[in-house]
């Protein structure tokens, strides 16, 4: 390939496809280079820029076995499972991001995550933390809804295509309930179907009805989340600083409306009542702690005997009473 050409390999938006066109990259000499200008991108945003030669890339998987045995070996798994967090990034310019990371990396080998002001690292660090963080979210305000049959079905909208990093969690947790798992974004759906989950194309979903008693699962566990709250200390901003308004449309507790004031919840009776002056023994509660106390004592240690009843001067005469009552207590 002569010096200075530009070139786009074009790939079908996908992972194994994305590993094709590193390896095409690396065949052409685009890495090994520094003036042969190879840029890679997805079918679905291709922008070639001006006297830029396209070539479309076709899927080899035995190729993109190779690339990924390659960056394993020479960045570590940990760098692999970075450009593969990367890669699931919903960024338009995400390729700009990988590739030069991938050529850093295999120049750098492991040591690539210790070169913290590079900018290819920081621009990858910040791509692979976006999709993390968005996974996170995900596990935390993900809410499935039970069908007729006795499936489970949750719908996510997320910025970046993260099923294939929260499924294990929902597969390990609900590993005796088949769900499916539908990201409306990317129209993709994860199925799990109690020994396994893939994640498969969306198009011509069809769900079965809600089951009979969903609708009451939905009124309790509302009533629940606005009994426990303190509407004194409603913080509407910090709420949605560890709650980002964009998952609220498929969370129930936030799309059903308020509970009611007057609505009757369950109480458990005491099993006991509970004490009063009447019923606590005052009087004689305190002297059996003292007596306790001082048998553990060594004699004549000089401490007052507690057992003998404060004497009662004739100053004291008008709370002679009160303490006689206490007696007959």
């Amino acid at each position: 390939m002569p010096d200075g050409r530009n070139l786009m390999l074009v790939y079908d938006d996908t992972w194994e496809g994305f590993l094709t066109a590193v390896f095409y990259a690396y065949a052409e000499g685009g890495a090994a280079r520094s003036t042969a200008r190879i840029a890679i991108a997805s079918c679905t945003r291709c922008q070639p820029c001006w006297e830029q030669e396209l070539r479309e890339i076709a899927t080899d998987d035995a190729l993109a076995d190779r690339v990924v045995k390659g960056i394993q070996r020479t960045m570590g798994q940990a760098g692999y499972e970075q450009v593969w967090t990367g890669f699931l990034s919903g960024d338009s310019r995400k390729e700009e991001i990988l590739f030069p990371f991938i050529r850093l990396g295999m120049k750098e080998g492991r040591r690539v995550h210790q070169l913290i002001t590079d900018d290819r690292v920081i621009a990858m660090n910040k791509l692979s933390g976006l999709v993390g963080r968005e996974a996170h979210m995900l596990i935390q305000f993900t809410r499935f809804s039970c069908m007729e049959g006795g499936v489970y079905y949750a719908a996510v909208t997320p910025e970046h295509r993260c099923l294939p990093l929260i499924m294990p969690h929902f597969a390990e947790r609900f590993n005796i309930q088949p769900f499916i798992l539908h990201d409306k974004t990317h129209n993709v759906a994860g199925v799990f179907d109690r020994k396994e989950w893939v994640i498969a194309s969306a198009e011509g979903l069809t769900l079965p009805d809600s089951s009979a008693d969903q609708r009451s699962w939905e009124r309790m566990w509302k009533a629940f989340y606005d009994t426990i709250a303190i509407r004194e200390r409603e913080n509407p901003r910090c709420r949605m600083n560890h709650m980002p308004k964009k998952y609220w449309k498929n969370m129930v507790e936030m799309t059903l409306p308020p509970t009611p004031d007057d609505i009757a919840l369950p109480t458990r009776p005491l099993t006991s009542p509970l004490p009063t002056r009447e019923n606590a023994a005052i009087g004689a509660v305190q002297p059996r702690q003292a007596a306790h106390r001082r048998a553990h004592l060594p004699a004549g240690n000089g401490l007052p005997d507690t057992d003998a009843s404060p004497p009662i001067s004739e100053e004291d005469g008008q709370h002679e009473p009160h303490v006689q009552s206490l007696k007959q207590r």
